[in-house]
């Protein structure tokens, strides 16, 4: 008989949490109860996470009344331990017994693989689930993670994230009744703290949401979340305008109110401060939205309240001297900067540390200049001199006013542009310095630029000893790498990893064989996971790594061509016939080349004959990387591989035979691995 089921709800009210605590506590806490539910053998259905700055909530439903029954067996000690030489039970047994909640004769010998062992058979489950998580909720929430705890007078010595209030915990119309932080539990939450302050009865989990939005709380996240644009579109609608979007500052916006209310605001005589500038002082410091309208900023800005009965002539006043005052500072830093200038700055560069036993950052900047004008020596119309200034000035900013400002480090690369761009720098010079951290440039100089500065992070990192290990990688060279593949493969660039890496060691001193294996090996691997992660097959990414990895962009265009051609029937055999090509010439020492006279099959020459064929079409065909092409040739000469496999018996005990049998097909292999070693693609034969 199925147990009856009910809908579990558990509410934790709290002084409000930093954004960043809820969304993990949460998981956690639906995790850990959903485990803990499951090892008592009480079913249950969907979980839902709510959460709120004052309440971690989960509801879960078609929770069964009662646990399970059932009877499991538990080992306990050896038996050579569990009775004496008279066949009593030892100490050791007795305790066993204990454990389980058994008496003495419950427990039996069973003869296991690793020995005999005494062991128990007894009857768990049936209890009610009230009961079990009355016994065990005490303990989640004490476990919950947070990156800072405290203790309060009435915690009773208990620590949690915040201060706990209340706890709303019911199973159905049933109270589950526990103690937690001084708190007992209840059928009580709290509405809105200025909204709604008077407690909330809630009789049965089905009605919390409800009774919760009627006390002016949208308790589930993407309720709140809507409201929150809602309010904000409605606002900027109303101003003759649109919101700038910014997820980032709407998801921890979502996370800072319980009933959202939008605010409108005027920016007074700031509305020139460049844009960037603008939206990031009003975003770190007020939590604050721009407003455009055909791309143009329109002189206010948006607040997100948690006040529904706000009113905005007494609440507007406090927002807009709180902005005016940060608005000031960049305004007197951006000043400052452009008094001085961009070259002025550059010149203080060598007085800065980039890394402790590597340079200054006046010597990363050189470095810069001729690593990236390296790396542009491959790229059809790369601009040299446009780089070489871009390079120059692109760490100047981090010695500005405006970037060394707490709230405005973020803006590095996008100062140096801003800067560039109105002591008139070439436009190009100007997107190049702004391009430099991302991982989408727009131009070449910027990809350049930024594939120059990561390589030599990840240079200088290994030279320090700090690779990255398992999880642990606290300089991003995992995500620099995977930036620098990006970025060639999206620009076209080719760029052989290995001559690069060694120009950087050039510069920076450190040309050691053992430390470019390792960041080529490094770089490869990376690149491997990036061609993985854009879905190509893990086994195409093997064969084409072996013979282009060196190319990321190069290794791409191959991947792209495979996966034109995968499908057909003749993809398949070739893959089958070169495994069996690769196996067989596994013993060739070295590649000779085959002596036609010496065939003594039909076959042989045929096959022969078709190499000679597509060789040079083949090698024209890679050389302009139009490997669609190249493949299609590779195909055409199956059916004489498969024929020769089918007439011809390799190994032979004519050694100038079996030498000669063998040098044909490494040099079928040799041109197959023009595109790629076949022998590694997985096919089924």
């Amino acid at each position: 008989m199925m147990s009856e089921t009910r809908t579990f709800l558990l509410e934790i009210g709290v002084e409000e949490m930093p954004a960043s605590y809820l969304e993990p506590a949460v998981s956690a806490l639906s995790e850990e109860i959903g485990k803990s539910l499951a090892e008592a053998g009480a079913s249950f259905g969907e979980k839902k996470k709510m959460w709120t700055p004052r309440r971690l909530s989960l509801i879960i439903a078609d929770v069964a009344t009662e646990s399970a029954a059932r009877q499991e067996e538990r080992q306990g000690p050896p038996a050579k331990v569990a009775k004496d030489e008279n066949g009593k039970w030892t100490v050791a047994a007795k305790k066993f017994a204990e454990s389980m909640g058994v008496k003495e004769s419950s427990l039996f010998i069973k003869e296991t693989e690793k020995g005999n062992y005494v062991c128990v058979k007894r009857k768990t489950g049936g209890e009610p689930t009230r009961d079990t998580l009355s016994r065990l909720l005490p303990g989640i929430l004490g476990n919950l993670p947070f990156s800072k705890n405290m203790k309060w007078p009435q915690s009773a010595g208990v620590s949690f994230a915040r201060p706990v209030r209340w706890l709303c915990a019911l199973l159905g119309n049933e109270i589950i009744e526990f103690e937690f932080a001084g708190v007992r539990s209840s059928n009580i939450t709290c509405g809105h703290r200025f909204a709604h302050p008077e407690s909330i009865a809630i009789d049965n989990p089905d009605e919390y949401v409800q009774k919760l939005h009627d006390a002016y709380v949208l308790v589930g996240r993407e309720e709140r979340r809507s409201a929150v644009i809602k309010e904000l579109s409605g606002m900027a609608k109303e101003l003759g305008g649109e919101v700038v979007s910014n997820e980032d500052l709407a998801e921890e916006v979502t996370d800072l109110v319980e009933y959202p209310k939008a605010l409108d605001c005027r920016l007074g005589g700031f509305i020139d401060l460049p844009r960037e500038v603008l939206a990031t002082a009003l975003a770190k410091h007020q939590r604050a939205f721009v407003v455009e309208k055909e791309g143009k900023l329109l002189p206010y800005f948006l607040v997100v309240t948690n006040a529904p009965g706000l009113e905005p002539k007494l609440a507007r006043p406090w927002f807009e001297r709180m902005a005016i005052s940060r608005l000031e500072d960049a305004d007197f830093f951006i000043k400052e900067d452009l008094e001085k200038g961009l070259d002025a700055l550059v010149k203080e560069e060598v007085r800065v540390e980039w890394i402790k036993g590597i340079g200054s950052l006046a010597q990363k900047t050189e470095w810069l200049k001729e690593l990236g004008s390296h790396i542009g020596k491959s790229i059809p119309d790369f601009n040299r001199s446009v780089h070489e200034r871009a390079a120059y000035l692109s760490k100047a900013d981090l010695l500005s006013n405006l970037v060394r400002e707490k709230e405005f480090t973020s803006l590095q690369g996008i100062a140096g542009a801003i800067y560039a761009e109105r002591l008139k720098e070439h436009p190009a010079v100007s997107a190049a310095i702004r391009e430099q951290y991302t991982d989408s440039p727009s131009t070449l100089e910027g990809a350049a630029l930024g594939i120059a500065d990561r390589l030599l992070n990840i240079a200088a990192t290994f030279i320090r000893g700090k690779p990255p290990k398992g999880s642990s990688d606290p300089y991003a060279v995992r995500r620099q790498a995977t930036a620098i593949i990006k970025m060639l493969v999206d620009k076209k660039i080719h760029a052989n990893i290995k001559d690069t890496l060694s120009h950087a060691l050039v510069l920076l001193g450190k040309q050691e064989d053992a430390l470019l294996d390792q960041l080529r090996k490094f770089l490869e691997d990376r690149l491997e996971l990036y061609l993985k992660d854009l879905g190509f097959a893990y086994d195409w990414v093997d064969a084409v790594a072996a013979v282009a990895g060196h190319d990321p962009y190069d290794a791409w265009l191959r991947l792209s061509a495979f996966s034109e051609l995968h499908k057909t029937e003749e993809f398949k055999l070739v893959a089958v016939g070169q495994k069996r090509v690769a196996n067989i010439t596994k013993a060739l020492e070295h590649a000779l080349v085959p002596s036609p006279e010496r065939f003594t099959e039909e076959t042989e020459r045929v096959l022969w004959s078709e190499v000679l064929r597509i060789k040079p079409e083949l090698q024209s065909a890679c050389e302009s990387r139009i490997y669609r092409k190249a493949l299609e040739l590779l195909l055409s000469i199956r059916p004489a591989i498969d024929k020769f496999f089918d007439d011809v018996f390799v190994m032979v005990e004519d050694e100038g035979l079996r030498m000669n049998r063998l040098s044909l097909l490494n040099a079928v292999k040799q041109e197959f691995l023009r595109v790629a070693d076949f022998s590694k693609i997985v096919a089924e034969q």
